[in-house]
């Protein structure tokens, strides 16, 4: 195994003096934010009264599942017939309801459920037995691409194993009469089709370093250069340096060990990560650090393309992610190497207009944060973060909760 040795060690600071950077735990609203994993699933149009959607439940081998959301689009066409039942013409006006529901396990803690609503008439009918007796409205599409949603971090049980777990979609209503009496009978037929998917935020299964900072990696000379300080540094604390494909899983590609004696210390690490030449397409880089007492925790996880590596513009090199992604209190846009410039970071809505921004200086740090106050309003938003000292931009969705 290959390791890597301490560049520099800053020594016999107090400890209060020591600057830290607390990263907050890989969850679903602050900190860094847990990795999502989505499934997908649909059906064609049926008039069934139920139809069931089945999706994988999430592996708990795979990590620790922080939250989980539900969505579905879905479309209804609905034809609707009455008959007049009295012995005299009417003059009827109809109302429609139909309500869908999605509904999960029994304690699942998630369902989706909408109500639709469609109104008729006046219109005349003729007695019953005479011609025109009877009218049918539409086919109708009485909900088209409608959208629904549902998350929760608590209930979380039913979606845990190997195997399935089943929902529910069905659809109720019916035809009443807001004009022209109770002498009628009426009902719909409905068709309706929908795509649904599962995605599970889940986090790794070891908590975040609190020590571990400015973690960075960057493209050099075909290489990929690592380099992280370490703040408060524990005698015989060790770091594995650990690479993936996926984000999922990681293997050891290095090790570095700090001083066996300096307690309190801070210290400058690196390490030169050579990848397949071959090799197309992202690498997720993370630190892991073990303690002397053996407590394992890891760092945030860097995501770069070694075909970056040589392209011969260090702006294309530049990768960054956002976190946590939905957020609620703040945003933090992390760089996979150290900037140095002037930025400003935009809240934008879709409509394009500005919610909130902030100037910043960067002076060889990796990290912008972005504090959301006050809150705005819960939905989707772009944030856009602008290099005004190299004229670049970089634009993420983000959902605020």
């Amino acid at each position: 195994m290959n390791r890597v040795y301490t560049l520099l060690f800053i020594v016999i600071f107090v400890m209060v003096n020591i600057p830290r950077v607390a990263f907050a735990q890989c969850n679903c609203s602050a900190g860094v934010p847990a990795t999502p994993l989505t499934y997908y699933v649909s059906f064609p149009a049926t008039n069934a009264s139920t139809t069931t959607i089945s999706l994988p439940q999430f592996n708990p081998a795979i990590g620790n599942l922080a939250c989980l959301s539900l969505n579905d689009t879905v479309s209804g066409v609905t034809t609707t017939s009455a008959l007049n039942k009295a012995f005299d013409s009417t003059i009827y006006k109809f109302q429609l309801t139909v309500s869908d529901d999605l509904e999960g396990p029994l304690h699942g803690g998630i369902s989706i459920s909408n109500t639709y609503n469609r109104t008729y008439g006046p219109d005349t009918l003729a007695p019953l037995g005479f011609p025109g007796d009877t009218i049918t409205y539409g086919p109708d599409a009485i909900f088209s691409n409608e959208i629904g949603s549902a998350s929760t971090s608590t209930a979380t049980g039913p979606y845990l194993g190997t195997g399935n777990v089943s929902f529910t979609y069905s659809l109720s209503g019916g035809v009443v009469s807001t004009q022209g009496g109770l002498n009628y009978s009426a009902g719909p037929t409905t068709n309706y089709w929908g795509n649904f998917s599962m995605t599970y935020y889940w986090c790794p299964a070891a908590a975040l370093s609190t020590t571990i900072q400015d973690f960075t990696a960057t493209p050099n000379s075909g290489a990929i250069l690592l380099q992280w300080i370490t703040a408060n540094q524990q005698p015989n604390t060790q770091y594995e340096i650990q690479v993936s494909q996926d984000g999922k899983g990681f293997y050891n590609v290095g090790q570095a060990e700090g001083n066996a004696t300096a307690t309190g210390t801070s210290a400058k690490y690196q390490y030169q990560y050579n990848p397949d030449p071959s090799y197309v397409g992202n690498l997720y880089f993370r630190i892991q650090e073990t303690d002397p007492s053996g407590k394992v925790s890891i760092s945030t996880i860097l995501i770069i393309n070694p075909g970056d590596a040589g392209s011969g513009s260090d702006q294309d090199a530049i990768s960054y992610q956002t976190f946590p992604n939905p957020a609620t209190n703040s945003l933090q846009v992390q760089f996979n190497s150290s900037q140095t410039g002037r930025f400003l970071v935009q809240l934008v809505a879709t409509s394009g207009q500005i919610v909130q921004e902030q100037a910043i200086t960067l002076a060889g740090t990796s990290q912008i944060r972005l504090d959301l106050n006050p809150q705005p309003v819960h939905g989707l938003y772009f944030l856009r973060t602008t290099d005004l000292t190299h004229n670049h931009n970089y634009v993420t969705k983000v959902l605020i909760n």
